[in-house]
């Protein structure tokens, strides 16, 4: 068993919270194996925001499987919040996942009978706090995504951002060490996406927790603590030119963008688009300014006969 007291399992910043060595995933289909993840070595540190991204089929989805405890390698090593998973039984990873680790998904995956606050308080119900406790987490929860006001709406009554939010403060309501976020932002409109964006970077600067998110957006590379790239099943820290394609934030001047929006929600998460840096970059200092010269003064040319008029009064 393992313990329940989340204090328990928190790791001290810039710790290793997700250890893999070696790791590789393979499916045997139709008498070929095919490799999913390939001998995929990394460290996650503790108190981090880390962007998991790839093209699709590349193997991030499969990585934060084995990286959360949903699926184990079938070579390799992986340990997480310093339990070895794969030598953990069914029971033993159930209750890993249930009291450590906060799971966020592509399509928010809410009950639609429940309200956003009956929604978030169901994994308190399930591990079993007291009425008051619940409602108190419920609460500061909501009120931390910003939904204090509309806690008592159904998902079908809420935007898509809104239910991404409910989807986020679920996700915190075991107090969890860990939070994995598959595509998290996939189903959202640029605006949105980057405000959702900026409050992961927020709740892993004052909650403490580590995020990863996997995401095709290039924006979160700039957000991100540490940026994993994921191509063909193998791991490489180093951007390839195909991904590194317009973000939320590069898009903010182009036409037909809601770039008003854009870059008002960069000004309120503290970031610069791109055109914006360059602007900065380009911008010649002040020594490096060349004045123009200074027009020639006039030559006042005297009229003819005015020098051999006599002084007045002589």
């Amino acid at each position: 068993m393992i313990a329940t007291d989340p204090g328990r399992s928190r790791v001290k910043p810039g710790d290793p919270i997700v250890v893999c060595e070696g790791v590789s995933r393979v499916y045997h289909v139709g008498g070929e194996d095919v490799y999913a993840v390939r001998d995929v070595s990394c460290q996650v540190a503790a108190g981090k925001l880390v962007a998991l991204r790839g093209r699709s089929g590349s193997g991030k989805t499969t990585l934060l499987n084995i990286i959360s405890g949903l699926d184990k390698p079938s070579k390799g090593r992986t340990s997480i919040l310093g339990h070895e998973t794969t030598r953990m039984n069914d029971r033993a990873l159930t209750d890993l996942r249930r009291h450590f680790i906060g799971f966020i998904f592509q399509s928010f995956a809410l009950l639609p009978v429940l309200s956003a606050f009956e929604n978030v308080e169901l994994p308190l119900r399930i591990a079993g706090l007291g009425a008051r406790d619940r409602t108190r987490r419920t609460t500061e929860l909501l009120e931390l995504v910003g939904l204090g006001r509309r806690m008592h709406h159904r998902p079908f009554e809420l935007s898509g951002g809104e239910q991404e939010r409910v989807a986020i403060a679920r996700s915190l309501a075991n107090q969890p060490g860990l939070i994995v976020a598959d595509e998290p932002t996939g189903e959202l409109d640029s605006v949105t996406g980057l405000q959702i964006m900026m409050l992961f970077r927020r709740i892993v600067q004052e909650q403490g927790v580590t995020i990863i998110m996997a995401t095709h957006d290039p924006t979160i590379s700039e957000i991100a603590d540490e940026t994993l790239i994921m191509s063909d099943g193998r791991m490489s820290h180093d951007i390839p030119e195909e991904l590194q394609g317009t973000g939320i934030l590069d898009a903010a001047h182009l036409p037909g963008t809601l770039h008003g929006e854009i870059a008002l929600a960069a000004d309120a998460g503290g970031l610069s688009t791109r055109a914006d840096r360059n602007s900065a970059r380009d911008a010649p200092r002040p020594e490096d300014v060349q004045l123009p010269p200074l027009p020639p003064r006039p030559v006042r040319v005297q009229d003819e006969g005015e020098g051999d008029s006599p002084p007045s009064g002589s």
